[in-house]
C-alpha cells in the first residue's frame, strides 16, 4: 500500500534517537527500513538544527543491508 498523506515527521534526537510523530513513539533505523519496503513517505528532521536530514538516514539504512 502507497501512502497517499504527506510523509511521517521524524525527529533525530541527540543521542540519535529517532522519535515518529505520527506514533507518537522512539523506532529504530530497521523500523524506517521498514516503512520504506511499505512504500510509506517520511522525513527525518535534527530537532538541534532543523535541517532535513533523511538523506543522510537512508544512506546509513542502505550501509547497513550491503
Amino acid at each position: 500500500m502507497i501512502d497517499q498523506a504527506g510523509p511521517i515527521l521524524i525527529k533525530r534526537y541527540a543521542g540519535r534517537r529517532l522519535y515518529n510523530t505520527a506514533t507518537l513513539t522512539y523506532v529504530t533505523p530497521d523500523e524506517l527500513a521498514n516503512m520504506v519496503l511499505e512504500h510509506r513517505r517520511f522525513v527525518v528532521r535534527d530537532v538541534d538544527t532543523g535541517g532535513d536530514i533523511t538523506r543522510e538516514i537512508l544512506d546509513q539504512i542502505l550501509g547497513r543491508l550491503s
